[in-house]
Parts: C-alpha cells; sequence; structure tokens
C-alpha cells in the first residue's frame, strides 16, 4: 500500500561535507518499509523545485516516548541540487510530504544457509546498506557479512561506525589512497575475492551505487560467479513508473528481443547483478 503522508523533522544534521542525516517521524510508513526501498519526499513550504526527491531509507529508528515505542525514518542524504539544500535548512519540527515505499527492496529469502554476505558501496550507495545490514543480523542471522566502503577521500566517509556496531567486518577502499585499500572499490573487492575465492556456499553480493561502480562490479561478481543484486543510484522524476524518466537497458528473460528497458523507479531500483546490459 502506498502511503502519502505528512511527517515531522526529529533530526537533520551534518554528517560529512554536504552530507546529512534526516529523520523522520510519522504514522504508518515505517512498518512497511523494506530495505533497498526509497521515499519521495516533498518540500512543503515551497513549489520550488517541483519535483520530489527521491532518497533512500537509511534505517528504521525505534524511539520511546512516554512509555511507547515508535519507529522513525532514518535518510541519509547529499546535496546536489536546490531541493536538497533547502531540505538542509529546514528545522527540527519543521513538516515534510512523504510519499511511500516506493519501488523494490532487496531479497534476502535466496539466501542459502551460512552463506556469506558481501556488501559494496559507493559514495552514497551506502544509505540503504545500513538497513539491510540491520535487517539481516534482526533476523538472527548468522552469516558473515563483510562491507565495502568505496568513497573518493578519507574525510567523506561516512556510517562506518554504524555498520562495526552491527558486528559487520570492514573493508574501506578511497580513491586517494586517505584510507584503506587506494583505488576503486570494485578493485579492492576483486584482490579480496582473488584470496577466499574457495569459500563454499559462494558469498552473495549486495551493492549499491553509481552505474560505473556497479558496472565493474558485475565484471567482478561474473569473473568469480558470484550472485548478487545491485541498487541503481539514480534521479527519478515521478517515482511510481508513469513518465518513463528512469529506465535501464536489461536482457529481455523472455528472450524474444535483444534487451527491454525497466523502470529503476518501479521495477527497481533493486535488480539481479546479471540482469542489467550497462552502456558504455
Amino acid at each position: 500500500m502506498l502511503y502519502d503522508l505528512k511527517a515531522k523533522i526529529e533530526i537533520n544534521q551534518q554528517l560529512a561535507a554536504s552530507v546529512y542525516y534526516l529523520e523522520l517521524s510519522m504514522a504508518s510508513i515505517p512498518a512497511k518499509l523494506k530495505p533497498g526501498h526509497f521515499v519521495h519526499i516533498r518540500l512543503m513550504h515551497t513549489n520550488d523545485p517541483l519535483l520530489r526527491r527521491p532518497l533512500s531509507v537509511n534505517r528504521i529508528v525505534e524511539r520511546k516516548i512516554k512509555n511507547k515505542i515508535v519507529k522513525n525514518i532514518g535518510i541519509v542524504y547529499k546535496i546536489v541540487g536546490k531541493g536538497t539544500h533547502l531540505l538542509k535548512e529546514m528545522a527540527v519540527g519543521e513538516e515534510v510530504d512523504v510519499l511511500g515505499p516506493l519501488g523494490n527492496g532487496f531479497n534476502s529469502n535466496v539466501l542459502k544457509p551460512q552463506q556469506p554476505i558481501i556488501m559494496v558501496s559507493g559514495g552514497m550507495g551506502i544509505a540503504p546498506l545500513v538497513f539491510l545490514a540491520q535487517k539481516l543480523i534482526a533476523a538472527k542471522s548468522k552469516k558473515q557479512i563483510t562491507v565495502f566502503l568505496g568513497m573518493d577521500t578519507k574525510k567523506n566517509l561516512i556510517l562506518e561506525e554504524d555498520f562495526k556496531k552491527l558486528g559487520c567486518a570492514i573493508q574501506i577502499s578511497t580513491d586517494d589512497g586517505s584510507k584503506g585499500f587506494k583505488g576503486y572499490v570494485s578493485d579492492c573487492l576483486e584482490k579480496y575475492l582473488s584470496k577466499t575465492y574457495t569459500l563454499n556456499p559462494k558469498p552473495y553480493i549486495y551493492a549499491c551505487g553509481p552505474k560505473p561502480m556497479l558496472k565493474a562490479l558485475g565484471i567482478v561478481a561474473n569473473k568469480f560467479d558470484i550472485p548478487g543484486q545491485v541498487s541503481l543510484d539514480e534521479m527519478m522524476g515521478c517515482g511510481i513508473g508513469a513518465c518513463l524518466g528512469c529506465v535501464v537497458k536489461t536482457h529481455d528473460p523472455k528472450q524474444e528481443k535483444d534487451f527491454v528497458y525497466k523502470r529503476i523507479c518501479k521495477d527497481g531500483p533493486v535488480f539481479d547483478i546479471n540482469e542489467i546490459i550497462w552502456e558504455e
């Protein structure tokens, strides 16, 4: 069920340069959310920008208020345009309009018993993976979770401690070598897999990030014959599949065509790692 509700801002604080953590309280939506879902946020005090902002759900937060447990939505966002700049200026107690839950989230039913899990993030793709790790651990999964965090530089690295608190192993890569592996996160993963490729069962990959990173990740996963799912970090228009403004080329499951287009907001944002045909 899709909800369109007012949400009160409980927290809106800076995590790093141009990156903020937003926590919203509202009725109904949190209980319906799954890892990989996103919400569409509209600023109620202005019509400019006109379109909503699609933001991944970073976590569900339980708060005790007047002896009652309530669930809030945590969101991590980066200032990239007018909408997110205005959102950054909003104060605790102000309200935004939230449409959700939207999209298809990560599927954990495909996991085999004792199968190791690898999570890979590039830049702001880190945001929804905290929610996924949170859910897997809450389900008392005994699976080993190793998280690969890819960032341009150490000072922009976020949420490392959140994964550590959940008991995840951490592998860090930075483009400039200021922390961890120097280079792309896909190269860091390939180096790791070259030492652990004999694992049985093979690990399962969950990833989120920009298309170039996910494309490189797909090549690595194919090399080691590792299954997985990727969530596309993409700008969207309507968020409900009507405008066709966010499409991706995929393999035709019926094998009747060379390819079919799918809507990232409606059919995704999560896809099988081998489903997407990556453009040059």
